[in-house]
């Protein structure tokens, strides 16, 4: 009696194991993040944070752009006020300093939050300096421009998604009426 359950317990196994490989396309699987984590404390999140190289990883671009997600959990707004890296790079903000408004995501939507020159190698050490928050360090991905890369853009087009527009003050003298 015991040999025809081990049988059925086996064949059963070997069924499920099979149904669940069978869907999986590692060919076109889309990794869930690419790019950096950090946590600061209980107030700023950052994710997904990495450089967009060239084609060729062997040629990259003189500027590369830096994408990622910063989320200020806090209730009260920050601001990112500068990004320095490591071996004489330099990183601009898509704003001069990147808002972090309240309970919001900043870097959303494909947008650049910077650009970033002088990269050498894979992976660069850069620091990220918050007015209210303590600077984290990451160690940040270059990605090649291929596959579900291939499309972003090198540079931002302004502030990134959520940040509030920066507007200039206004120029002249008001023009009396009367």
């Amino acid at each position: 009696m015991m040999r025809p359950i081990a049988a059925v317990v086996a064949v059963v196994a070997l069924a499920v194991s099979g149904c669940a490989i069978a869907g999986f396309d590692e060919a076109n699987r889309v990794p869930q993040n690419d790019g950096a984590n950090a946590n600061v404390g209980d107030s700023l999140s950052l994710r997904n944070i990495f450089l967009l190289g060239g084609t060729d990883s062997a040629s990259p671009p003189a500027q590369q752009a830096l994408f990622g997600v910063i989320v200020n959990d806090a209730q009260r707004p920050d601001q990112l006020e500068r990004i320095t890296m490591e071996g004489g790079g330099t990183v601009q903000l898509a704003g001069q300093p990147l808002a972090l408004p309240p309970d919001q995501a900043v870097g959303t939507g494909n947008k650049p939050i910077g650009t970033a020159t002088g990269v050498r190698g894979n992976v660069v050490p850069m620091t990220f300096t918050f007015r209210e928050a303590k600077p984290v360090r990451l160690m940040v991905p270059v990605k090649t421009r291929t596959g579900h890369f291939a499309n972003l853009p090198s540079a931002p087009a302004g502030p990134p998604a959520s940040a509030p527009p920066v507007t200039a003050p206004p120029t002249g003298s008001p023009s009396p009426t009367g």
